[in-house]
């Protein structure tokens, strides 16, 4: 009886120094005064620089929580790719699946971080150029699966960047 009311007095004392001394605080005043005033900032959704504006994960979001947004002046990527829109998350609507992430082609083709994920998309470590430099990743089957598909002209523009010469 004597240890458990120990340990009852000890609990409260902490208890009591957090609250009035504001001990072992987690969130600075700042941030504090900023959650109370409902004033902060949401994090970066969409890397406009990054992405190409293919509205893939437009089509594949199951709750259509992402709109595509046109540009006031449109970008041009690559020779014959002029990028028009970027993607916009709506983040009441949006319910973290991340198949947008996933199906993101910056991602899924070439490996590098998507232009978009619904929590935090942080700093790019390149360029939209220097990833379009980069080889696609892709088994071969798939290669000529693709040059089916896609007229020639536009094929050496994918498997060469833009070289002209043919493979």
């Amino acid at each position: 009886m004597i240890t458990f009311l120990r340990i009852m007095l000890q609990g409260t004392y902490r208890n009591l120094l957090r609250v009035f001394t504001k001990a072992d605080r987690a969130t600075s005043i700042a941030m504090r005064k900023k959650i109370l005033t409902l004033s902060v900032p949401p994090l970066e959704t969409v890397l406009d620089e990054m992405c190409i504006g293919c509205a893939g994960c437009y089509n594949i979001c199951p709750t259509r929580a992402i709109t595509m947004v046109p540009l006031e002046k449109p970008v041009e990527i690559v020779e014959g790719y002029t990028k028009t829109q970027v993607p916009r998350i709506d983040l009441l609507r949006c319910v973290f699946c991340l198949n947008c992430h996933d199906f993101c082609p910056i991602y899924s083709v070439f490996g590098e971080a998507a232009p978009i994920h619904a929590r935090d998309v942080g700093t790019p470590k390149m360029t939209l150029q220097e990833v379009l430099k980069k080889p696609i990743r892709a088994p071969p089957e798939k290669i000529d699966e693709l040059r089916k598909l896609i007229p020639s002209s536009s094929f050496s523009l994918i498997t060469n960047g833009g070289t002209g010469n043919e493979s």
